[in-house]
């Protein structure tokens, strides 16, 4: 099968949807499909990965964007592709994927990785309200004239529907098991490790409001991993609060990195109330390592009443999110536990295999219907 994926953001990005595409990308190709990737950010060595001439993005320069604003280029390239199916994972490069699906008359499905309405309190830009607001509209229509929208969570398959994209079903997303193991932690200090976008609509400055509860305690110390645009933010208000003793800034890390501060933590904490499906989280518990999460997080939907190493807490309640971590680190039993059903819970849930068989399905489902309405209109 020729498999198109366009999205704005693909590896090594430092995001969740770009090691998620990649990761999908190689297990396609291993099972004998060929993928092609279109996107504005990205590795242009990876073969099949294609990208046009760009520049970093003004409000966001952790990403980039194509000099020229309607890259007629990809297109073309694309036309040339004789594909299966195409997968769009964002309304912007989607735009391009969704009108070469249909002029090819081939199914095309679409991924709802991000709701990017909840980013703009992270970016500084002229007219942001009118221009979020019209791009969300946008992404609704996009979406509603695909074969089939698939959300990585049952909380994010909900908010679709109730948004009118009633073509819709739930895909859970997936970690790296293999690459996301377990090890021995000490307890002394106590780390307590966020990882992921510096950003508002991430949580993140909940963080500061936590530490600040330890203070003089050096038993504690806090990590912030990533970059984004408010990571200048993050750091002043962190000095403004005399955090400087028990938290630390890694700034961007790469993989190897990555697997290195997850090994070294005892507790992930995750204040985001925005994500569709928390891939972080995953990777965090996949390494053993129980997580601290809003208590509606879309992760939680997945528990059935087992043990998950999910730890649900009141981010608006700093004092009772405290309380919380002195009791783990005081309890050896407790955090033994968790951490079993940590990796246990991501490895019998989340496979990748399963996933893109999964997904392989989906497409194979909608592939007879398109050809059978293309043959309808000749």
């Amino acid at each position: 099968m020729k498999i198109g994926f366009f999205t704005t953001t693909y590896y090594p990005t430092p995001d969740g949807v770009s090691h998620y595409l990649r990761d999908v990308k190689h297990e396609l190709e291993d099972l004998g499909h060929e993928v092609h990737v279109f996107s504005f950010n990205g590795d242009r060595n990876e073969k099949n990965v294609h990208i046009p001439v760009t520049v970093p993005f003004p409000a966001y320069p952790q990403y980039n964007m194509p000099v020229n604003p309607f890259p007629m280029y990809l297109y073309k390239m694309a036309s040339k592709v004789d594909f299966d199916v195409i997968h769009i994972h964002d309304p912007f490069m989607g735009s391009i994927g969704y009108r070469l699906a249909r002029a090819k008359k081939i199914p095309v499905f679409a991924t709802f990785h991000t709701d990017f309405m909840n980013m703009k309190e992270s970016l500084k830009m002229p007219m942001k309200e009118t221009l979020f607001r019209i791009s969300w509209r946008y992404n609704s229509y996009l979406y509603r004239k695909c074969d089939l929208v698939l959300a990585p969570s049952s909380k994010t398959l909900e908010y679709l529907q109730e948004s009118g994209i009633k073509k819709s079903r739930e895909l859970p997303l997936f970690v790296d098991t293999w690459k996301f193991n377990t090890c021995k932690r000490t307890m002394d200090p106590f780390i307590v490790q966020y990882l992921g976008r510096i950003t508002r609509d991430k949580g993140v400055f909940r963080m500061l409001e936590i530490a600040e509860q330890f203070q003089g305690d050096k038993r504690f110390r806090f990590v912030i991993a990533g970059t984004g645009p408010d990571a200048e933010n993050l750091q002043k208000d962190a000095k403004k609060r005399n955090l400087t003793e028990n938290l630390q800034f890694t700034g961007y890390v790469d993989e190897q990195k990555k697997l290195q501060l997850l090994s070294d933590a005892n507790i992930f904490m995750y204040p985001s109330e925005t994500d569709t499906f928390g891939i972080s989280v995953l990777e965090a518990l996949s390494s053993g390592l129980p997580s601290v999460v809003p208590i509606n997080f879309p992760l939680t939907h997945y528990v059935n009443g087992g043990a998950s190493g999910l730890i649900p807490v009141d981010f608006g309640n700093p004092e009772s999110v405290r309380d919380t971590l002195l009791e783990l680190r005081d309890d050896h039993r407790k955090m033994s536990e968790l951490n079993e059903a940590s990796r246990s819970f991501a490895t019998g849930k989340f496979s990748k295999e399963e996933h893109c068989k999964q997904l392989l399905s989906i497409y194979e489902e909608f592939m007879p219907a398109r050809l059978a309405q293309a043959a309808g209109h000749t």
